[in-house]
């Protein structure tokens, strides 16, 4: 649909900014007395009608920025935000990767080729007909984690499956090839790969795309800013071909959902390149149960672990008293198909082997006994148990280049292990992999969570209370800020990410013009909920003090004013001008600010303005105690209802995810399920190695070790329950 000319927005602007309110002005001496009075509506209907142009000049700039001519100032922009996301997602990648020591002491040889399981598209449609060269032939792939980068670019479709048990690496892979592909591209130039993890996407409700470029804005929000680069940038990032999306964890997602997954990527358009990690069981079920495979892609297969790879993993490095070792090494040549090496041929018990027999204490020699290690799972259950004591308990300093965000605490292992086991429950019931600190409000009950909102709404009706007591008083402006929160906070819902704020004023101004329009909207939905509760008031027979028509008036006044302060906050929470790391600190830290800012700008401000109106424009109304209830109940009310049909007008503290977390954290804390500074524990369990850090969220090192913590911490609950 065509958008509308510039000609016609400019006249919509000149005819109700200048020409409406001027005339009405001119003719008030000629209209009849009786309509004289409600002259002043035009005034806010002049308002409203400039703020439906200022939304049609910025669709239809919106439109011609769109697609941008080749050369233009949009593709330049477009550019600058692939090579800003590029070098963000190096460091925050290189950081992770020196975090699990991925390169030191020894790394762990892994190798892989190409899969034996019937997954695979034929070697025609991976290689394309003239590499083949209409000969029947089978595709085979090899390599290592060396190399892993270097082979995927020869693949003429640039698309790859990396199949493996679990804990075989295809997540430590899958940073390897992302870090492998940034150097290349610093080289030679080509698209930015993005590691994801695919345990949030639902293949019934959004596609593929969809799903990417979701992601790209909620863990780098700056891509946003439409000033630095330009309209959608995420969403032209990816559907330009300047994103490779490298999706780990395919089997995270519930198992019934494998085969449409399946179904979507393979109706990705072609030529648009990705990476695919997933177990390779599933895979093969889920194959197996949707009949399609993910055509033009290399599916290949990591190899467990041989002995000589164990040995040199396990013993250099130096591991203190690495003779400890020699009768555990001897009987794995031994026996090399038996439990101990089945299980140690596994990536990841190998790694938490290395980690509990650690301590030169500790004696690895006891894997021998028979009688208590009877299979590979007794062996593997055993080093995940064993696994979170020994990182508490011995903990080697970080690499030189790699500084923790604080000091590591002392915190006594088994409080350390009941902690990450409530969350690793939590997390099981919620069907997710992923941590989020702002979603903490999930695990407190819905009595709670509705608590909690009302709080923050009372609280930040206070704020907004002490600023309208410049009108009317101090007993009257926090009854009204009070009642307002009050029912505002009944209806309050959890913002669902992170605020962020730019405080950059110069070239912003345009912003706060487009902003402006959402504002007012706010505000008079405000005093549209106050005039509507002086109506009632009036129709039950309550005196208003100073007569229905004054309240009215007053009502939509403050309510202009409120806005401007709204329009304000929204202004300054847009993303920032540069891409940076997302980390859950930054994050916090970031939305704290957003919290104070708010409640200086959005609140103390806002009631600031709508005191000043009152006592300004008050019409002849004599506020006292029953205007500022009514004004603050209807007004919050309906703040609360909005909120609850569009959240872009949640207001106060409700909107603030630090507040969220601030409450939940401390209800929380109060009974004993977690520690009072969570995030410094959470920050503390990555440096040990217990979680990973995947963007702004935590996961738990291995699916397995949350697995296996739900598990027991189920089982104990039962026992004490006697069930």
């Amino acid at each position: 649909m065509r958008g509308p000319s510039q000609f016609t927005v400019v006249s919509i602007f000149v005819l109700t900014v200048l020409v409406v309110p001027l005339t009405t002005n001119i003719a008030s001496t000629s209209v009849p007395e009786r309509i004289r009075p409600h002259l002043w509506l035009a005034w806010p209907i002049a308002v409203a009608a400039a703020g439906a142009a200022a939304v049609l000049e910025v669709r239809r700039r919106q439109e011609a920025a769109a697609h941008p001519r080749p050369g233009s100032e949009g593709e330049e922009r477009l550019r600058h935000a692939a090579q800003e996301l590029a070098r963000t997602v190096h460091r925050q990648w290189s950081a992770e990767a020196q975090t699990r020591v991925l390169h030191r002491p020894q790394p762990l040889q892994v190798s892989w080729s190409s899969t034996s399981l019937p997954v695979t598209a034929s070697a025609a449609a991976v290689l394309g007909e003239g590499a083949v060269g209409g000969r029947p032939l089978r595709l085979r792939l090899r390599g290592g984690i060396d190399d892993v980068a270097e082979k995927y670019l020869r693949l003429p479709q640039r698309r790859l499956v990396l199949l493996g048990a679990p804990g075989a690496g295809k997540t430590v892979l899958a940073i390897l090839l992302t870090l492998g592909l940034l150097h290349h591209r610093c080289a030679h130039g080509g698209p930015v790969p993005v590691l994801l993890s695919l345990s949030s996407w639902d293949p019934r409700t959004e596609r593929l795309h969809a799903w990417v470029i979701r992601r790209l804005v909620e863990d780098y929000p700056a891509l946003v800013n439409v000033e630095i680069f330009g309209p959608q940038a995420a969403s032209r990032l990816v559907t330009d071909g300047h994103i490779v999306p490298v999706l780990d964890g395919l089997d995270e997602i519930p198992a019934e959902l494998h085969a449409a997954a399946i179904d979507a990527l393979d109706h990705t358009p072609p030529g648009s390149p990705l990476v695919i990690t997933c177990r390779s069981q599933e895979y093969e079920a889920a194959v197996s149960a949707g009949g399609t495979v993910l055509s033009a892609a290399a599916v290949v297969e990591l190899e467990p672990v041989g002995v000589r790879e164990i040995t040199a993993f396990l013993t250099e490095g130096g591991v203190a008293g690495a003779d400890r070792w020699t009768p555990v090494l001897a009987h794995l040549r031994a026996a090399p198909g038996g439990p101990l090496a089945q299980a140690l041929s596994s990536p990841l018990m190998a790694a938490l082997a290395r980690v509990v027999y650690a301590p030169p204490t500790a004696d690895p020699a006891e894997l021998l006994d028979t009688a208590r290690f009877h299979g590979r799972a007794a062996v593997e259950g055993h080093l995940l148990d064993a696994f979170i004591p020994s990182a508490y308990i011995h903990h080697p300093p970080p690499p030189p280049d790699v500084r923790p965000s604080g000091e590591l605490r002392r915190y006594p292992p088994e409080l350390a292990r009941r902690w990450l086991a409530f969350l690793a429950t939590k997390m099981e019931r919620h069907a997710t992999r992923e941590l989020a600190w702002w979603q903490l409000h999930w695990i407190v009950p819905s009595t709670v969570r509705r608590v909690i909102g009302t709080v923050l709404e009372l609280l930040t009706g206070a704020v907004a209370g002490i600023g309208v007591a410049l009108g009317p008083g101090l007993a009257v402006g926090m009854a009204a800020g009070l009642a307002g929160g009050f029912s505002a906070g009944v209806l309050a819902m959890a913002p669902s990410h992170p605020g962020y704020v730019n405080l950059q004023i110069r070239g912003r101004i345009r912003l706060f013009g487009r902003k402006l329009v959402l504002g007012l909207v706010v505000g008079l939905t405000m005093g549209a909920g106050a005039a509507f509760a002086f109506g009632l008031a009036a129709g039950l027979g309550i005196d208003m003090g100073g007569g229905l028509e004054s309240a009215m008036k007053t009502a939509g006044t403050a309510g202009l004013s409120v806005g401007i302060a709204f329009a304000a906050m929204m202004w300054l929470n847009t993303p920032a001008d540069t891409i940076r790391s997302p980390s859950a600190q930054a994050s916090l830290r970031n939305d704290r600010l957003v919290s104070a800012v708010r409640l200086v700008v959005e609140s103390l401000s806002a009631g600031l303005l709508a005191g000043l109106a009152a006592r300004r424009y008050g019409f002849g109304l004599d506020a006292g105690f029953v205007w500022a209830l009514t004004a603050g109940l209807g007004g919050g009310f309906a703040l609360g209802v909005a909120g609850r049909l569009a959240g872009r007008f949640q207001t106060g503290l409700a909107a603030s995810t630090w507040g969220w977390y601030s409450l939940s954290r401390i209800w929380l804390a109060l009974r004993g399920q977690l520690p009072w500074r969570l995030m410094r524990f959470l920050d503390d369990a990555h440096q040990r190695g217990v979680l990973r850090q995947a963007g702004a969220v935590y996961e738990f090192r291995h699916a397995r070790l949350q697995d296996r913590l739900a598990d027991r911490s189920t089982a104990g609950a039962d026992e004490e329950s006697g069930g």
